[in-house]
């Protein structure tokens, strides 16, 4: 490893909720990198499982922790990296882990830290227990498409400070789509730059925000595409979203809440694949009114539905 002091700095802000059985493995997935100029934050919202008790166990190896009740996640995140002095930031959920390397691997591939750049590499999705569920690279950047699908994996990326001036801090009225938000401000000042390797570990387990987020979720998607997406994608998440919640209340209801089981319980990459059996019986109309627009996409109402659920 090179001079501590030839290093850019790196700044992980840690959000936490009462994840104590998880947020050990998540300290130690950054501590373990052996980065020699690192600043570990920990922001916990008030904890009252063991998150407390661990933290003070790792004191001395981080720079700053406070468990006190907050403003959600992102009002969490923007207060930790308010408080960081790094060069390039990132924040890690705390039922998420870096994999070996991922430090070094993406002060390489960032390159200049004076430029506006976020890095975002792949993922490994597991269960608890260490199953996998299934592993994604990144896919090519491409703007325009950030604007109507998440396709970039959050504890993949990191970015430097400049970007982060730039783009300005997490939009705190978000709760399950601030990332993606983020992302899509970021896209437009600064350089994306996919890294081919696989950075870190996300966990699905049946607390898991994204996988449980219902309908709340669903509806801060749709502002998101309301807010940065063309018009053509707009009506075609309202579309598919109004059909989503008729069918809440009808048989078909019962199939969208399986797939919402299958999005926790096996990850959402099954769940897509188990929609690409039903959505021609669920919502035909919407493909034949598909056609009258124009999209790069092969399958629109398939992208839209897979966001939403």
């Amino acid at each position: 490893m090179s001079d501590p002091e030839s290093l850019p700095k790196i700044s992980i802000v840690i959000p936490s909720y009462n994840q104590g059985q998880y947020i050990e493995q998540t300290i130690t997935s950054v501590l373990g990198q052996n980065y020699p100029n690192l600043e570990l934050i920990v922001m916990d919202g008030g904890s009252t499982d063991a998150t407390v008790t661990i933290l003070k166990k790792y004191n001395s190896a981080l720079a700053y922790w406070v468990s006190e009740p907050d403003k959600g996640q992102a009002h969490a995140i923007n207060q930790g990296f308010r408080r960081a002095t790094g060069e390039i930031l990132a924040w890690l959920n705390s039922d998420d882990m870096y994999l070996p390397g991922t430090l070094t691997k993406v002060v390489h591939a960032l390159g200049s830290i004076q430029a506006p750049r976020l890095v975002y590499g792949g993922c490994i999705h597991f269960k608890e227990g260490a199953e996998l569920c299934y592993a994604k690279l990144p896919e090519a950047f491409d703007p325009e498409r950030l604007t109507y699908h998440d396709y970039i994996i959050q504890p993949s990326c990191f970015w430097t400070r400049p970007l982060w001036k730039l783009t300005g801090e997490l939009n705190e009225t978000y709760h399950y789509a601030l990332d993606w938000d983020w992302f899509i401000r970021a896209s437009r000042l600064g350089t994306f730059i996919p890294l081919p390797d696989y950075l870190s570990l996300y966990r699905i387990h049946s607390s898991h925000k994204t996988g449980t987020g219902g309908m709340a979720r669903s509806l801060e998607v749709m502002r998101v595409v309301e807010t940065h997406a063309s018009e053509d994608w707009i009506i075609t998440y309202r579309e598919v979203l109004e059909e989503m919640v008729k069918a809440d209340f009808s048989p078909i209801g019962e199939k969208l809440k399986s797939l919402g089981r299958c999005r926790i319980e096996l990850g959402k990459f099954y769940a897509e694949f188990y929609f690409y059996t039903l959505r021609y019986l669920l919502y035909p109309w919407l493909y034949f009114k598909r056609k009258r627009r124009r999209f790069k996409e092969s399958d629109p109402i398939g992208i839209a539905f897979n966001m939403l659920i």
